[in-house]
Order: C-alpha cells, then structure tokens, then sequence
C-alpha cells in the first residue's frame, strides 16, 4: 500500500521548491500563512472589490469606552504605518498588507483591583474587508463566538471582533469572569458610539453550504497559496469523505483577468512540479494540476476566480468545484 504523504512533508516539499527558485533567480514567493456571517447571496459587481476604501476617522481617545469599573493605566498610544512594528513587531506585515491605516492602544486597570488590567487595541483598517482579513487570519480556534457584531468571539482573557472597518482585540492580564464582562461592555461601548458603515462582504455566500463551516472562511490579502498574483482569496474549509481541502474564490476587475489568472495559476503550479490531469467537468476552462501527491483545481465563472486547493483525492476536488460553480451560477454570474 502506497504511503500517505504528511502534510508536513508537502509543506517542507513546497519550501525546497522555493527556496531552489530563489536561488535560480526566480520568482520571489511568499507563502501566506491562514488557518484553516450575513451571508445574503448577491449579484455581483463589475469591479473588484478593494481592500481599502475611504480612510475612516480613527478613535484617538479609548478612554471614551471603558466602562466605570476601569481606569486609565497608560496613556493612550497611536501608530501609523511608518512604526507599527514597534508595537506590533511580527505581525505588523499582516496588517500592512491587508490595509492597515492607524491603531489606538491603551491599558486599563480595575479600579477594585489596579493589579488587573487589560489592553485594547482599535485597528483602523480602512474598509470591512481588511479588518475582516486581519480577524479571519488570527482567529483562535478554541474561542467561543458571540453575537457582539457580525464577526466577534471570546477567548479565556480576550476579546476579538470587526465593527466596520476596525478590528478590534482586547487582552486581560488575567483569565476572570469580572474582567471578561469587564471587556465585553468596553466593546459594546465601541460598537455603539463608533458609526460605520453596514458594508457587507458578498464573497461570504457564495461558498457552497454542505461539508463546511462560516467560521473557517479567510480572506488572504497577497500572496495567496505562494503565488504572488493572488490577492484577496477568499478560502474555506471543508470536510468531505474524511479528508481536508480548501475553496477559494476572489472577484476580480474582468472576466478576462479572472480568465488570464487560470493560466497563470496553471503555469505556475506545472513550473513548480505539478502536472496536469485531463478532466472531463462540466466547467469550461477548468484546469486540474496534481502536485505532491494533492490536487489544485482551478476555473472563472465570469469575473469570479475559483477553484479548489490542496485536496487529497481528485473526485473531492471536482466535486466540490461543481457545487462552487452551481453557487457562482446561482448567485448571478
């Protein structure tokens, strides 16, 4: 019986691959990292969506939300794109790519006990679809979700959600039941006193509902899957037969780019050591490469890019880019 290939060992395999084309002056790869609400069909747009829009009038002041219970510990912390690693150092790359524009910071202590104390951080990231980028790409798995805005969970000591174009996270020093409410009336105070606007991210129903949770959808802003072509990839987990893999879709400006992006995704994945694998789909244009011992599937309905990423056996891969398609179709395009 053949060995199962780890997915480990494909991730080490893709590494080599890059490191070689670095090496032979190739491309240069950088290989997003993602793990693996409102969701009303539309029709869709003629344009691709941005993942900044208008830049928002960020909070300065945070105390403005902190419930009576707190007091302010620090004074309050700004910083630009110019030195968010210097608060952030690490993931300042993230939010830079996915839009980010300003964030406000500042400690609060209880006032019964000033040895507790929590931090919130207000991400302005210019538009719902990079604070949702920023959100979706961190999220903590074992976290509880709650009904605090259209994307928002808990933690033991934090508190994660979008309002708008914000993303916003607050850390307790302490895993407490008080500090838990304690955060949860400061980010209610900040949804009810910030305005925004009730934008929605159409992308999130057109995924096909069987075999898959919402709360696995991502949006990678670059870089998606390694190929530096593929910006604002939306991807989504699934479950089928037992085995992992992932949709992906992103509207682009045309139908002739969302076209153009198939063969360039193909020529990538066969420069990298894929090979390409007849299909006999009913989706024109349809391309099927196998590579590492997994299947990427890729296609355009109209002005939408789509397709199928790492899966483990090519009946699960066509199948579920079919019910892909039938959503796209069904969804107006």
């Amino acid at each position: 019986m053949a060995r199962t290939v780890s997915k480990t060992e494909i991730y080490i395999g893709y590494t080599i691959i890059i490191v070689l084309l670095l090496i032979s002056g190739g491309i240069l790869l950088k290989q997003s990292q993602y793990n693996p609400s409102i969701f009303k069909p539309s029709t869709f747009q003629t344009e691709s969506p941005a993942l900044t829009t208008t830049p928002s009038s960020p909070p300065s002041d945070l105390i403005q939300y902190a419930p009576d219970a707190l007091t302010a510990l620090t004074p309050a912390e700004a910083f630009g794109p110019e030195n968010l690693s210097d608060k952030i150092n690490g993931k300042a790359e993230l939010y830079l790519s996915a839009g980010f524009i300003h964030l406000a910071s500042q400690r609060f202590a209880a006032k019964e006990d000033p040895g507790d104390w929590m931090e919130a951080f207000v991400y302005d990231m210019g538009s719902i679809r990079g604070s949702f980028a920023v959100f979706s790409l961190q999220r903590r798995y074992e976290a509880k979700k709650i009904e605090l805005s259209d994307f928002a969970y808990k933690s033991e000591n934090g508190l994660f959600f979008v309002h708008g174009p914000y993303y916003v996270e607050i850390i307790s020093s302490v895993a407490q039941e008080r500090m838990t409410d304690l955060m949860l009336s400061f980010g209610d105070n900040f949804v009810r006193q910030t305005a925004v606007s009730h934008e929605r991210i159409k992308e999130l129903a057109y995924f096909p509902a069987p075999y898959f949770s919402e709360d696995s959808i991502s949006l990678l802003p670059t870089n998606g899957f390694g190929f530096e072509r593929f910006d604002s990839i939306f991807t989504a987990q699934y479950v089928m037969a037992d085995t992992e893999l992932t949709a992906f879709l992103s509207q682009r400006k045309s139908q002739t780019e969302a076209a153009e992006l198939v063969t360039a995704y193909t020529s990538f994945l066969l420069a990298n050591g894929g090979a390409e694998v007849r299909t006999s789909m009913d989706i024109p244009g349809a391309k099927l490469v196998e590579i590492m011992d997994t299947f990427e599937l890729v296609f355009n309905q109209g002005v939408m890019l789509a397709g199928v990423h790492s899966a483990e056996n090519r009946q699960n891969a066509e199948e579920l880019a079919l019910m892909l398609k039938q959503n796209l179709a069904g969804a107006g395009q």
